[in-house]
């Protein structure tokens, strides 16, 4: 009952605190004097050869071999951010699509697209979350006591397609419709040790092939200007999903998930920002194990820095995080974060919150693109009995 009260505070705090309601918080990007790409064509004197940066249509920024950490088992080969406006810079926010290929070249290869875009005035949003991946993911069973000594490796191929349009009703809120298809296949479970499993234990969705496929009802507040590296704003989300038996669904089970995000300047000739993030995420009825709530699972996986990928999961989850960014170098170039996090989950039992999971960590940047605000990140994390690190493109949340 604590961590629900404490989560309906930071929920109040990040309602209470926001006075702008219809404002669009202005990009702040400009501030940024120096990139990677200056110093690059500045080296190579190719900024003699090419027209100015102003005139560019679309900024992109990658990692061409970015490292992430995730058990030991995971390298993503590359990473690229393209950014651009569908409309007048003045009315419309800054558009972005994420083109995530990655492999472990062992067992793990497949790809992320994660599109967010805003047409002209703003008028409607469009984003999702497509995914193609083959999987060995390790799990640590239902709840937060769960053991680290008891990892069950999951080998399963998975296709996810996660599509939304959200119309504009008034100011900075939106109202819209969504398709959530979530196939998993080729499903094979690793598990040595004399007694069950929990994933052979929770039964549902536990067998060679699941697939759920869903409706959405979606409600979004956003007046971040620019969603990569935002600088001030409020951003709010609640999605509202059913799986009805009508759309070949293996089993019948809903999902909410309530995200907020409330950022703070407090320099306006330099980047000092605090952001803060908390989401709920519930599931309800006969839940697919692969469907749980869980660390990093959520879409565009960003949560629990500092464990590794589903090391946590239930089928309530409850999240908070705190980052405050800051630069480094007077022109923009080098940064750096400190943040906290923590998360908790529902026991299978009981249903009740027991455990509260934290992690801290810190992280350094460097701007990539000025013009799209993208930082190239590396962060380090610890969290309960846990150690990671991290290489990113943009920022977390």
């Amino acid at each position: 009952m604590s961590v629900r009260f404490c989560f309906c505070i930071t929920l109040i705090f990040f309602l209470l605190t926001d006075s702008s309601y219809g404002q669009v918080y202005a990009d702040t990007s400009n501030l940024v004097k120096r990139d990677l790409i200056d110093v690059f064509l500045q080296m190579t004197h190719w900024n003699k050869l090419f027209k100015p940066r102003d005139s560019t249509k679309i900024n992109f920024s990658l990692i061409p071999v970015p490292g992430s950490s995730v058990g030991g088992q995971e390298f993503i080969v590359s990473s690229i951010n393209g950014a651009f406006y569908l409309g007048s810079r003045t009315s419309t926010n800054l558009s972005t699509v994420y083109f995530i290929p990655y492999t472990n070249f062992v067992s793990r290869i497949g790809f992320f697209i994660t599109p967010n875009l805003w047409l002209n005035e703003n008028k409607w949003n469009m984003n999702g979350d497509l995914r193609i991946i083959g999987y060995n993911l390790t799990s640590y069973g239902i709840g937060g006591n769960s053991s680290a000594k008891y990892g069950d490796q999951l080998n399963y191929d998975y296709v996810r397609v996660y599509l939304n349009a959200d119309k504009k009703i008034a100011g900075s809120f939106y109202m819209g419709l969504g398709y959530s298809l979530d196939d998993f296949y080729n499903l094979k479970e690793k598990w040595s040790n004399s007694f069950p499993s929990d994933f052979e234990k929770y039964g549902i969705g536990t067998g060679e092939q699941t697939s759920s496929s869903g409706i959405t009802f979606n409600l979004l507040w956003d007046n971040r200007k620019n969603s990569i590296n935002p600088a001030e704003g409020f951003y709010s989300t609640l999605i509202y999903r059913i799986n009805p038996s009508w759309m070949g669904n293996d089993y019948k089970w809903t999902s909410i998930y309530f995200d907020n995000r409330r950022y703070f300047s407090f320099s306006p000739s330099r980047h000092e920002v605090l952001g803060l993030r908390a989401f709920y995420w519930g599931s309800y009825g006969a839940v697919p194990y692969l469907n749980l709530p869980g660390t990093a699972l959520e879409a565009g996986a960003k949560s629990g820095r500092g464990y590794v990928l589903a090391r946590f999961i239930g089928k309530q989850m409850l999240y908070t995080e705190s980052e405050f960014r800051f630069d480094i170098s007077e022109n923009g170039l080098f940064g750096g974060v400190f943040f906290i996090n923590a998360q908790s989950y529902t026991e299978l039992a009981t249903n009740r919150f027991a455990y509260i999971l934290p992690a801290v960590g810190t992280g350094f940047r460097i701007k990539f693109n000025k013009k799209s605000g993208t930082n190239i990140d590396l962060d380090i994390a610890a969290g309960k009995n846990s150690f990671n690190w991290y290489l990113n493109l943009g920022e977390y949340f």
